[in-house]
């Protein structure tokens, strides 16, 4: 793939991802507590393995999580707004990124069940790096995360709302295995497309600040 569409697919699907991390990420915020991220990642997984079948490249998978953690990092200069607000949220992103390069290398070997396997170790095993920083985190600054308020929350959050998410991914996963090859979802985006789409992202997150 020449290095101009592989950048284009890498900004659009990254911007794709930050706006909904801006827009439809907020608006999930609403729900009980924890509950936001179980819908939010299978979105992004989503998104992700789209942009890996668009390139090919499972490094495209990281640049892609690069690109919304970039639009979420506008946050930053969000007045009010802690900045470990806006930091954990990224290292989350970068942490889902990592984890789907697993599931992309399972379903790579053309066996559903390694598919299945690789939705079920990811989803407990972004949780539990998650934790691992927020509980190094926590003894810097003291932060209070809500995911380390009792040992059950924790075991919810990695566990519950893990398995919760993995479902959702593998329906989405089962329903790609049903349509197979019938439904074709590569193309090339225009340069120009993918930096509108993530300027558009970025305001987005900008407007509520002016």
């Amino acid at each position: 793939m020449k290095n101009k569409t592989l950048v284009a697919n890498i900004i659009l699907f990254g911007a794709i991802w930050g706006l909904l991390e801006a827009s439809l990420g907020y608006a999930l915020q609403f729900l009980p507590p924890l509950f936001s991220g179980s819908i939010m990642f299978p979105i992004a997984g989503i998104i992700m393995y789209w942009a890996y079948r668009n390139t090919d490249s499972k490094a495209s998978i990281v640049y892609v999580a690069l690109i919304a953690a970039s639009i979420k990092a506008i946050n930053f200069v969000m007045p009010g707004l802690p900045p470990i607000k806006t930091y954990n949220p990224m290292i989350a992103i970068m942490l889902q990124s990592l984890a789907m390069v697993l599931i992309v290398t399972l379903t790579e070997k053309n066996h559903p069940a390694y598919g299945f396997l690789g939705i079920g170790l990811v989803a407990v095993l972004w949780r539990s790096l998650f934790i691992v920083n927020i509980t190094i985190n926590h003894a810097l600054t003291g932060f209070p995360f809500t995911q380390l308020a009792s040992p059950q929350t924790i075991l919810s959050f990695i566990l519950l709302y893990g398995v919760l998410e993995a479902g959702l991914l593998a329906l989405a996963y089962g329903i790609k295995l049903v349509v197979k090859d019938r439904v074709n979802l590569t193309f090339k985006p225009h340069l120009a497309l993918s930096i509108v789409t993530y300027v558009a992202a970025a305001l987005v997150v900008l407007i509520p600040m002016i």
